[in-house]
């Protein structure tokens, strides 16, 4: 029973395999498929949880070979910039700015790199302390990972002397590197199987777009952050039960988003990765009629899922000031608009914004497309934006403002004693 079962876990797996090399040997896929080969960017994030691995060729660099190029690209723009007598006037200043705040026992990291002087150099002085501060927390935990990482190989090499030492009293052993009846599957399986289900989604499924032309309207941080849950929001839908074929679309090949996106995975650039990267306007690639944008300021609301519609999420992250951009491009290009039902099935937090993050939306269509119920899909929505969630986090507040207020209990008074020469002469 047990041979049989294994030898047709085996068999499925080498069919997915299988599939998958022969869809991107034929080139089933158009030509939009193939993203720009020649134009990689720079990265030195690999998420292996949930994005693909790095296969390691000369025309896929490692990602130990794209950060010393990305090192190799700052400081060349680091030395551009203090080729200026007054840059590196500049510059000097704020390394003795640097050396005497960590001469203070200040949260000020040891090493610097080059494209963090960039950003430093480019702040304020209160922008400086926080970021400094930042690079300080990402060095401590790097450095506790690294510790910790040390330790366990030490404990697993002084398990494995210990095992050595046991005499062999011909019993079998069952555990990790033994026997056992458990077949390992490793990641490089699981990620050919996640691949395969997109690019048959790519194939056969409803497409949904991401429109990536707001790069000039975000800061550096904001584009940061858009190039996470760009990131986050395709890990969720390879790994969801029915994914749909994701577009990018207006790509930017030499912009900061690209960059960033490139840094949470590697693999962005490869020829078979399962999303279609494209600088064209969604407007060359689909027809108007069968277009969606999706926008919150809008005054529509998205009554039920159309699969013969294609939906557009605006990749733009605003953290100061909510600007219905988004709303102003769908009427220049005359393409119809919808939000969600946010209002009819949820009862929205006074002070919360009803702005959704790029993966929290890709969350509600997937589940919307998958179940057809629009509070199954509204559950994706976080909870901290609803009314309950606020009322009960100032209730919270109050109490402990209160807590805090009210007088503790006072002990009982001592009288008051007279230690003057005249008291002491007279006891």
């Amino acid at each position: 029973m047990f041979n049989n079962v294994k030898r047709f876990l085996t068999v499925s797996i080498r069919n997915r395999e299988n599939c998958l090399i022969r869809l991107t040997r034929k080139n089933v896929l158009s030509v939009k498929f193939q993203p720009c080969a020649n134009t990689w960017c720079l990265g030195d994030v690999v998420y292996k949880r949930f994005y693909c691995h790095v296969t390691t060729n000369e025309s896929n660099p490692t990602s130990t070979d794209l950060k010393n190029q990305q090192l190799k690209l700052y400081k060349q723009k680091l030395d551009e910039f203090l080729s200026n007598p007054e840059n590196k006037k500049r510059f000097q200043l704020l390394e003795l700015e640097v050396d005497v705040l960590r001469h203070n026992a200040l949260k000020v990291p040891n090493h610097i790199e080059p494209k963090d002087w960039l950003n430093l150099l480019k702040s304020t002085k209160s922008g400086r302390r926080k970021y400094l501060e930042f690079l300080w927390r990402n060095e401590k935990t790097t450095e506790n990972k690294k510790a910790r990482k040390e330790a366990k190989q030490v404990e697993r090499l002084a398990k494995i002397e210990a095992e050595k030492q046991i005499e062999d009293n011909g019993e079998i052993k069952y555990g990790l590197l033994h026997n056992t009846i458990f077949m390992r599957i490793y990641d490089t399986t699981i990620n050919h199987f996640y691949n395969s289900k997109l690019i048959q989604a790519m194939m056969f499924e409803p497409k949904i777009v991401f429109d990536c032309s707001y790069e000039n309207d975000m800061r550096q941080r904001e584009i940061h952050n858009c190039a996470k849950q760009m990131a986050l929001a395709f890990a969720i839908n390879r790994a969801h039960v029915d994914p749909m074929a994701l577009y990018f679309c207006n790509f930017n090949n030499n912009g900061l988003l690209k960059q960033h996106l490139h840094q949470n995975i590697p693999t962005l650039l490869n020829d078979d990765f399962p999303v279609v990267i494209e600088p064209k306007s969604y407007l060359d690639i689909f027809s108007k009629n069968e277009l969606v944008y999706l926008t919150p300021h809008c005054r529509t609301n998205l009554i039920d899922y159309d699969p013969n519609t294609v939906y557009i999420i605006g990749a733009f992250v605003d953290k100061s000031v909510s600007l219905p951009l988004s709303m102003a491009k769908a009427k220049r290009e005359g393409i119809r608009m919808a939000r969600f039902p946010i209002d009819r099935y949820l009862t929205w937090g006074s002070s919360s914004s009803k702005n959704l993050t790029l993966d929290q939306s890709l969350r509600i269509i997937l589940d919307l497309r998958h179940t057809g119920n629009w509070t199954e899909a509204l559950k994706n929505v976080p909870v901290r934006k609803l009314k309950s969630a606020r009322e009960y986090m100032l209730q919270q507040k109050l109490q402990k403002s209160m807590s805090l207020n009210t007088p503790e209990t006072q002990e009982p008074e001592v009288p008051a004693m007279n230690f003057t020469f005249q008291s002491r002469k007279l006891n």
